[in-house]
């Protein structure tokens, strides 16, 4: 599995839309991530600021893709405040395609 496979699973497609971030046009991981922290700088910390919002609206399972994808683009940091340092506490309710889009987003492969 790589990239590709990562940014068409369904629930990364669906986070990424709630975030208002493009992931159709990003080719590779470090493509991603410069997207992912241009868009961010560009509007100020918007994508980090829709992701604190969305924290307290999406599903379990949702959740830990939203803390994946910020680790992959770089916002480590965002991604433990937003779990309340429960991180690994939510990786036990995350099944399926959510779980595989957090693997891949750790592997970064």
């Amino acid at each position: 599995m790589n990239f590709d496979t990562w940014k068409n699973l369904d629930p990364v497609e669906d986070v990424a839309r709630k975030l208002g971030f493009n992931i159709g046009s990003c080719r590779s991981w470090d493509d991603y991530s410069s997207r992912f922290q241009a868009a961010n700088d560009r509007d100020v910390g918007h994508l980090v600021k829709r992701a604190k919002e969305l924290a307290g609206v999406l599903s379990t399972g949702e959740l830990p893709v939203l803390q994946a994808m910020l680790h992959a683009a770089d916002f480590s940091r965002q991604a433990d405040e937003i779990s309340e340092e429960r991180t690994w506490r939510r990786l036990d309710y995350t099944h399926g395609d959510n779980a595989t889009a957090v693997a891949l987003a750790i592997l970064r492969q």
